[in-house]
């Protein structure tokens, strides 16, 4: 298995960014779908997307797009979304905390072959986020 290289949190500028509890082995997983003579070079660009939003710098919306609906919160009005960060085939699930000030989580990562989102993404993301933002376990 290649080693990723990926850190468990990254400390930017402007937010932290940290992985859940399984989020780098999924990483690991999905990176099978990716040839293995790019692995490096994809690692490497994947580490810099996340650098650079946890700096805060800009995204795009092709390689951050939002992705799908977070679960409410008890008397919650109105929906908050999660976003991927996209690099082609892989997406790894996130949002941004509203428990813990200028932090992002992500949920997991996933090889995409198809352009919609996966219902069962969909459940996964929710589950981390509540256990996070309702329930304040830490990753």
């Amino acid at each position: 298995m290649t080693e990723t290289n990926l850190k468990k949190q990254y400390a930017g500028h402007k937010f932290t960014v940290i992985h859940c509890e399984g989020a780098i082995k999924s990483f690991q997983s999905a990176l099978a779908s990716v040839d293995a003579r790019k692995h490096k070079a994809f690692i490497r660009g994947l580490i810099q997307q996340i650098t650079r939003l946890a700096n805060g710098e800009r995204m795009s919306q092709e390689n951050f797009p939002k992705e799908g609906v977070l679960p409410n919160k008890p008397g919650q009005s109105g929906t908050k979304n999660f976003k991927a960060l996209k690099r082609i085939p892989i997406r790894g699930y996130c949002w941004l905390s509203e428990t813990q000030e200028n932090t992002y989580f992500i949920s997991h990562y996933i090889a995409k072959k198809k352009g919609k989102l996966d219902p069962a993404d969909t459940k996964r993301v929710g589950a981390n986020w509540r256990r996070i933002e309702v329930d304040e376990d830490e990753c």
